[in-house]
């Protein structure tokens, strides 16, 4: 237990110290509530009532109160997806993973570590930077918007949907990255979804439904989205995208030959 223990600590310190974990952070601490502020500030300034036929620049009309601040929360999504893919890539990157498997041999305890890692890291920097996204916005909001610290009881709701929906993404993303130890792997099977083929497919096909970044949007859709609000569906599906992946790259972990070319 004390040597598992050890090998998490040795995964968190590997992830902190990275160059992506900074760059993943300046991004989503920095950039994505500084555009949630801008786009609160040009709905006050057009009203929260307003609609496609008063502003000729809006595409629907604003959600309800409660659900405002959640669009915002999609640009971070990006950067976890590319951060979970690096990390699980670069284990295979100059043969790193000789020298983890020099300080713990066990392979199960050392994938098992890694996802441990990865899980504490992105579930931090998810809700407190999706909190701090939905609180700003209300900020910006002035006296139109929710109390900045206490929301509502929807908004904390779609809070914690927000915040699973990047957890279980980025922990697909470095399952995929592990499975194919390449990072671009996921990047070019997630990041489209994430562009809207997911929801365009999903609009189309039933089956597009089961698609995972199809099936996360279902977790925090709000009233004015095209699809279902189906938290339930969306996160089994979801679940299911990252067992699937864990499962078949611990397989092929485990019986991967580190004396070899990988």
């Amino acid at each position: 237990m004390k040597t598992f223990s050890r090998t998490v600590r040795f995964e968190l310190i590997k992830i902190t110290s990275s160059r992506v974990w900074w760059v993943v952070c300046a991004l989503v601490v920095v950039v994505q509530p500084f555009l949630a502020y801008i786009v609160a500030k040009s709905y006050a300034q057009m009203g929260l009532d307003a609609t496609p036929e008063t502003h000729t620049g809006l595409a629907e009309a604003l959600p309800p109160l409660d659900y405002i601040g959640l669009e915002s929360v999609l640009f971070g999504l990006l950067p976890m997806i590319v951060f979970g893919g690096i990390i699980g890539a670069s284990e295979f990157k100059h043969h790193e993973l000789r020298t983890t498997l020099l300080s713990q041999s066990s392979r199960i305890q050392v994938i098992g570590a890694k996802v441990i890692a990865l899980l504490a890291c992105t579930t931090l920097l998810s809700l407190i930077i999706i909190w701090a996204t939905i609180s700003i916005t209300h900020v910006g909001l002035e006296e139109e918007g929710l109390h900045p610290l206490y929301l509502s009881k929807i908004a904390w709701q779609y809070i914690f949907f927000a915040t699973l929906n990047w957890i279980l993404l980025t922990i697909l993303s470095f399952g995929i990255g592990m499975l194919s130890r390449n990072a671009l792997v996921p990047l070019v099977f997630l990041v489209p979804q994430v562009y809207n083929l997911g929801n365009y497919l999903a609009q189309r096909w039933e089956w597009a439904e089961y698609l995972p970044v199809a099936a996360g949007n279902l977790l925090f859709a709000t009233p004015t989205d095209p699809f279902e609000h189906d938290p339930l569906k969306g996160g089994m599906i979801l679940l299911i995208w990252v067992m699937l992946a864990l499962g078949i790259s611990y397989f092929t972990f485990v019986r991967s030959d580190v004396g070899g070319k990988y």
